[in-house]
């Protein structure tokens, strides 16, 4: 009995990033790579580390054109820890390709976000 109560209070191990699976991009001017990853971080069912935006936004300029970035990002969605990768292929003059890869449920709330975003900018 004492063993089933020590049990109840035991700290859960942490969980295991689910695999990557799925992969989806944008072309972005440079100066949007930080408000689209802000939309992203307040998206509600992520939960990403701080300043993941900012970070990746600073780094964009020193991309040379034809080269590429990537980021390994551990996160939450929904609750559950996932891992992002984020590749910025630097396709022209601040121009980047964004490439995001990670779950499919995590893709598919990111590829909502790329479309309400490119709206919101009238692209």
């Amino acid at each position: 009995m004492l063993k089933f109560v020590t049990e109840l209070f035991k700290p859960n191990a942490p969980k295991a990033p689910q695999p990557i699976t799925s992969e989806t991009s944008m072309n972005f001017d440079s100066r949007e790579v930080a408000p689209f990853l802000t939309q992203l971080a307040n998206n509600h069912r992520f939960a990403f580390p701080e300043d993941v935006a900012k970070a990746i936004g600073n780094v964009l300029g020193d991309i040379p054109v034809e080269d590429t970035k990537r980021w390994k990002i551990t996160a939450d969605f929904d609750g559950r820890p996932i891992l992002i990768e984020i590749e910025a292929f630097m396709d022209d003059i601040d121009a980047p390709d964004l490439y995001f890869f990670s779950t499919q449920a995590a893709i598919s709330e990111i590829e909502r976000e790329l479309e309400a975003f490119a709206e919101a900018i009238g692209t």
